[in-house]
């Protein structure tokens, strides 16, 4: 076997040359036929997605319905919700636009707690709700009877300022 002091790296390099051809090849044939290499998506991914069954449908989707409650929301503090975030999904409450279950809201501590409990990460003034008020004295302190009682009971959903 005739070497040189460079065989080493011919040999290197033909390794390389193999291992991108078989990769490339394997790409190809593994990417699917509707693969978008601009925006890298699968294309059919798309039709697939809007085959599934609406659950969620957002606030335009109850303005059909409740037209009045959601022009009153338009003027509260919590206008950028969802219906849904309190409400449920739509899917729960509407099917084929028929009614088939009524929309619940938990009225517990908890479902305020989702967005209301006290969190580093909010953004500065977010109203946030703690029995101590420990992050940076930032959280409104309620006495012993914000221990017990729905927020409902000093709060209106759609307005909760006091």
């Amino acid at each position: 076997m005739n070497t040189t002091p460079k065989s080493h790296l011919y040999r290197l390099l033909l390794i390389i040359i193999v291992f991108l051809v078989a990769f490339i090849t394997i790409k190809e044939w593994a990417a699917p036929a509707s693969w978008n290499y601009q925006g890298w998506y699968r294309g059919d991914a798309l039709t697939d997605v809007a085959a599934q069954p609406l659950i969620y449908g957002g606030n335009q989707s109850c303005q059909s319905c409740h037209p009045a409650a959601i022009k009153k929301l338009r003027k509260f503090t919590h206008r950028a919700l969802s219906c849904e975030s309190c409400h449920g999904a739509l899917a729960d409450h509407v099917r084929l636009k028929k009614k088939i279950a009524a929309a619940v809201v938990d009225k517990t501590r908890p479902q305020c707690l989702n967005c209301h409990s006290e969190q580093i990460n909010r953004p500065k003034g977010f109203p946030m709700y703690s029995v101590k008020g420990e992050i940076g004295k930032r959280v409104r302190k309620h006495g012993d009877e914000g221990l017990k009682a729905s927020c409902l009971k000093c709060h209106d959903a759609h307005d909760p300022t006091p």
